[in-house]
């Protein structure tokens, strides 16, 4: 009910920053255009902010940086802001908060962030050191140390793993918490990435393994394979050994 209570008050916050925020991006006054037909062509010639799309544009970071600048503005001149944000992590950092179970290789996966581990480590332990209330956790992959040793900004946005074993997986790692990822292959026996092993360049990728030596790779294969929002929409194999080309 606490997480409610929070989420709550992030949206009262939110309200208050969208009411009293400038009204929108055109100048006072300003009618939008409007197209004379919903054909694609006529939509775009019509929309005076297409430059949006163009989201790593100049322009379009200027705006998104200016309008962050206001709504943070906003937020942090609110009595209410520093109260909630100190609880809510407190919350979300809490070392008595039930670790969310995954399963594999017949026992518990979980990725943990606290205040020691900012991005996080993804851990393993026995099904029966789970029961117990006081699992006993093995580091599987520090993201933290990783980072470190990467000179990277990594961001865990998770692990397919190959059955049965589910020994080797596909980790997929995110520079800066963006929708596109690296995704790499990694030995949870010798808890490192396996050396020449299955390594696909950052992307939009959909990703999974068909066996223990052959993926099924949805990703940007040149002009014509990706949705106007840049997502993949072809699928291909690719063998062990094998380039993305």
């Amino acid at each position: 009910m606490r997480k409610l209570g929070y989420v709550a008050a992030a949206a009262v916050l939110l309200a208050t920053a969208c009411t009293s925020a400038p009204a929108d991006m055109a100048s006072a006054g300003e009618k939008p255009f409007v197209p004379n037909s919903l054909e694609p062509e006529a939509v775009k010639a019509a929309d005076e902010f297409l430059w949006l799309e163009d989201v790593w544009g100049e322009r379009a970071i200027a705006w998104v940086n200016q309008q962050n600048a206001l709504t943070e503005a906003i937020f942090k001149a609110d009595p209410r802001y520093e109260p909630f944000r100190k609880e809510a992590l407190a919350i979300l950092t809490a070392q008595d908060r039930t670790p969310t179970p995954t399963f594999r290789a017949d026992g518990i996966d979980n990725f943990w962030q606290d205040a020691s581990n900012v991005r996080g480590v993804w851990r393993h332990t026995t099904l029966d050191s789970y029961r117990s209330g006081s699992p006993q956790w093995q580091t599987v992959l520090d993201i933290d140390a990783l980072s470190k040793a990467e000179n990277a900004n990594w961001i865990y946005k998770g692990a397919n793993c190959v059955g049965p074993a589910e020994t080797r997986c596909l980790v997929s790692l995110s520079d800066g918490g963006k929708d596109a990822v690296v995704i790499r292959e990694f030995d949870t026996i010798t808890k490192s990435f396996v050396p020449d092993g299955f390594s696909i360049p950052e992307g939009k990728h959909r990703i999974d393994w068909l066996d223990a030596d052959t993926l099924l790779v949805a990703t940007d294969f040149g002009p014509g394979t990706l949705t106007e929002s840049g997502y993949p929409f072809i699928v291909k194999t690719l063998k062990r050994g094998q380039t993305m080309a």
